[in-house]
């Protein structure tokens, strides 16, 4: 689910967002406000929305102008009864504009429109980095982890194990919140039990996969995501 926020100086229009952000299924919209100049302090204080929803004829500030003062921290859509302000509002740092009265198909598109570039954007952060960080179970102590070293990662219940021969690293996580945190271009889940660095794969037959002479089973539910990775890759004959 994606964090939003509205801001707009008229109660039915962010009524009208707030039932279109709940029936489109992924969107939260964790706060509202009729005063642009609390929401502005709110949204750069969270520093965590992902999309503001920003109303730009407001009587005690332009929303031309609170988009210059949050636009770091959120991408904004701005939301307007004027379709004169559409250049104006394309010339500031935003992702979309849509016009009023706004429909529902309209803002699915533009919703779908913003979520994409939010993807892309955390993609490429993700590809500029190299390490990540774990507790390794004592309190304020915080392992360094670089994704090269990491072959594998097994799951044992409420624990995982991150295998960077010749060290393994047990960590109080589960499978579901290791994978979140990792970049889906290096770690794939082939199995309930293990996230594979595809990078250190050197054969899959079958319903198997070997990493430095260790076997892995490819589970079911997980073998057409491996499938379509490694299909990517494939250097193919045309004779």
């Amino acid at each position: 689910m994606y964090k939003c926020f509205i801001i707009d100086d008229e109660s039915h229009a962010i009524e009208t967002l707030k039932k279109y952000a709940k029936d489109s299924g992924q969107l939260e919209i964790v706060g509202t406000s009729q005063n642009p100049l609390e929401a502005v302090k709110y949204i750069n204080e969270r520093k965590d929305i992902d999309i503001t929803f920003l109303d730009i004829d407001m009587p005690e500030i332009s929303g031309l102008d609170v988009a210059d003062l949050i636009y770091q921290n959120t991408a904004i859509i701005f939301t307007t009864g004027h379709a004169g302000y559409a250049v104006e509002g394309f010339e500031k740092n935003i992702s979309d504009f849509m016009l009023k009265p706004i429909s529902f198909t309209r803002f699915l598109k533009s919703v779908t429109k913003v979520i994409a570039q939010l993807e892309k954007k955390m993609q490429e952060e993700a590809k500029n980095d190299t390490y990540f960080f774990v507790n390794p179970g004592i309190k304020g102590k915080m392992l360094k982890i670089n994704f090269n070293d990491v072959e594998f990662i097994e799951g044992l219940n409420n624990y995982i194990v991150i295998h960077t021969p010749p060290n393994n690293h047990i960590i109080y996580l589960t499978m579901k919140e290791i994978e979140a945190g990792l970049p889906p271009e290096i770690f794939i889940r082939i199995h309930k039990s293990y996230i594979v660095n595809i990078n250190k794969v050197t054969l899959m037959e079958g319903n198997k996969i070997m990493i430095n002479k260790m076997i892995f089973p490819i589970g079911s539910s997980f073998k057409e995501k491996l499938l379509k990775k490694i299909n990517n890759n494939i250097i193919k004959t045309h004779r």
